[in-house]
């Protein structure tokens, strides 16, 4: 399996810990003006999650961290998400469509619609999981994600 390309950036200097997951938000209104925008916005894309994976020593003063923004490389994060179970084949690249439910109450329903992806993005399927007891009767199965990210 190829190893995703880290990415350097800041975060607050008490979330920077390996193996810290987070949603990039996009920037606050405190970050305009900030010498270190480019390194730590301009980097990542917002409505994905990343995964801290290397802590670097440089910390930085920050608006919005009290004790200030620590250099780190991150990845994305695998994605965990309900899949139809006729694209379940672990290996396979494809393209990923939000279940489209209307049941909100739904235990499954952070599965169905997870954070980080969007329609569209190409995935490749890491691992299979159980089978999905879904109240509309879809046949789907928990299936661990990464996205390929366009170069």
């Amino acid at each position: 399996m190829v190893q995703e390309k880290s990415v350097i950036t800041l975060v607050g200097v008490r979330q920077a810990k390996k193996g810290f997951a987070f949603i990039h938000q996009g920037p606050s209104s405190n970050c305009k003006g900030c010498e270190y925008y480019q390194v730590c916005i301009k980097n990542l894309e917002t409505g994905r999650v990343y995964k801290v994976v290397k802590l670097r020593e440089k910390v930085f003063p920050c608006m919005l961290h009290e004790a200030g923004a620590r250099v780190v490389e991150v990845v994305e994060s695998n994605i965990l998400a309900a899949l139809p179970s006729k694209l379940a084949i672990e290996g396979a690249v494809i393209t990923f469509r939000k279940v489209d439910c209307n049941v909100q109450t739904c235990e499954n329903n952070e599965l169905c619609i997870p954070r980080g992806l969007t329609n569209g993005d190409q995935c490749t399927v890491l691992k299979i999981g159980e089978k999905i007891l879904c109240p509309n009767d879809l046949s789907l199965v928990k299936a661990v994600l990464r996205r390929l990210r366009s170069s």
